[in-house]
């Protein structure tokens, strides 16, 4: 019993951490979780609290690896350090995506304001494809390459998936 009071109590806080307030959103937030390979990724989404989530989800990791060791269960291996996002913080870019994808919503996405705004992230692309390429610089070609592909689309509502990051 204590073994699972134990294990309980630390799915307890993780379940707090990860799970929405209500059922709606609840839906919501798995349905689009379908698309999303990568259980961090998912977590860093779609998480109340992405961060205690991760911690929480280790600390089960753990207890239950304490448990389930001697019936020969190994842990995953850590992943190498390296291979985690460089640069979540595209604050400048966003910001300067998103005004222009919102002066396009404010010009009723005519033709000519797309003509605009499709001309403003290819100037946006080739600067920064003149940079040395980093990981953070990568970064920032496929957050204007994104926007460049949803106004040759019409896919505005996907503005709102920027908005996210």
């Amino acid at each position: 019993m204590a073994k699972l009071r134990e294990v309980a109590q630390v799915v307890a806080k993780l379940v707090d951490a990860w799970g929405p307030d209500n059922v709606d959103y609840a839906t919501i937030w798995l349905a689009r979780g379908k698309k999303v390979d990568d259980l961090k990724e998912f977590i860093e989404r779609f998480a109340k609290d992405p961060e205690k989530t991760l911690q929480y989800l280790e600390e089960l990791r753990q207890v239950l690896h304490k448990y389930i060791k001697p019936k020969g269960i190994k842990p995953p291996a850590k992943e190498p350090q390296s291979a985690r996002m460089v640069n979540p913080d595209l604050t400048a870019e966003k910001v300067e995506v998103l005004s222009i994808l919102q002066a396009l919503e404010f010009a009723d996405y005519s033709e000519k304001a797309k003509e605009k705004a499709l001309g403003k992230l290819t100037s946006m692309l080739e600067e920064l494809s003149k940079e040395e390429l980093t990981p953070e610089n990568l970064q920032k070609i496929g957050l204007v390459a994104f926007a460049v592909e949803i106004i040759k689309r019409g896919e505005f509502e996907r503005a709102e998936e920027i908005k996210r990051l």
